[in-house]
């Protein structure tokens, strides 16, 4: 029995799926252009990646805290308060409001302030009253 070829899905429906180059995603993370259901925090604690997964229907609000060197964004949700830090986190704030933001990353960059994109996630910390 031959197996079939594997088909990219991705690659079928170019228009529908955002390019690395434009405002949709990059090394902070990722918006969808339309609604999705959950958010994904991904964090780096000790060399082991973790991946928080929110539904978008928990989040009971967030404050934006601009201010320099580094820009803070607190989102409460249930008993979880999620901080991330770093700059042009302005750029999640209508996606949060339109539930098109996908992934938040932090990136493990010395130099935060060389990132071309202009966003650039240093840091995101969960606290839980769990």
């Amino acid at each position: 029995m031959a197996l079939k070829p594997y088909k990219n899905v991705e690659s079928m429906h170019p228009a529908s799926s955002p390019s690395v180059n434009d405002d949709w995603q990059g090394a902070w993370g990722k918006i969808n252009p339309s609604e999705v259901r959950f958010i994904h925090f991904v964090r780096h604690d000790h060399g082991v990646e973790e991946v928080w997964t929110y539904p978008h229907e928990a989040l009971v609000r967030w404050v934006f805290k601009k201010s320099e060197p580094q820009q803070e964004l607190e989102i409460l949700s249930g008993g979880d308060t999620i901080i991330i830090r770093g700059h042009g986190l302005e750029k999640f704030l209508e996606p949060l409001e339109k539930k098109t933001l996908l992934r938040v990353e932090q990136q493990m960059i010395r130099f935060a302030s060389a990132q071309p994109d202009g966003c650039c996630v240093v840091e995101i910390k969960i606290e839980s009253s769990h």
